[in-house]
């Protein structure tokens, strides 16, 4: 039922953007992976760098993927001493610039995975917008920690 009225909610919101927005210019995903899963954890998350070459903003306002029950936006906002997670409605995406996914910041969180991800798997994952334009992006799995001393 949660989810029902979630997707309802979006559904509308969606629809009430496009009904007063502008069609918008494409969007370039650069990079757009997911972290492998963490034993244990029902969640994952996902990371890119997202690009409007247009002149008008975009708004990111959800994403699916068939390895998750649900794709959510989220940012990391501290408070005090404490970071939290925090889900947001919808990511600007301003005209001409970049917004940038990374561990920490903004990222997708995946929600409820159907599988583990897995490193060198690849995962479709559909970025859906306010106008009503989606976009598919190959996303691939990649390690937890990156090794970036080269093995010393």
């Amino acid at each position: 039922m949660k989810n029902l009225l979630k997707t309802t909610s979006v559904a509308a919101l969606t629809f009430l953007l496009a009904a007063v927005t502008p069609a918008y210019a494409d969007v370039d995903v650069e990079s757009l992976w997911l972290r492998e899963s963490i034993p244990g954890q029902p969640n994952g998350a996902g990371f890119g760098e997202l690009r409007n070459r247009g002149t008008e903003d975009m708004l990111l306002v959800g994403a699916s993927t068939s390895v998750a029950n649900d794709v959510e936006i989220h940012q990391h906002v501290r408070e005090g001493e404490q970071m939290r997670m925090e889900q947001m409605d919808m990511l600007v995406i301003p005209a001409g610039q970049s917004v940038t996914l990374q561990p920490g910041g903004y990222h997708l969180m995946l929600m409820q995975l159907s599988e583990p991800l897995r490193v060198g798997d690849t995962h479709e994952v559909t970025l859906i917008f306010s106008d009503g334009s989606s976009l598919n992006v190959a996303a691939e799995v990649r390690a937890l920690v990156q090794n970036r001393h080269g093995g010393h």
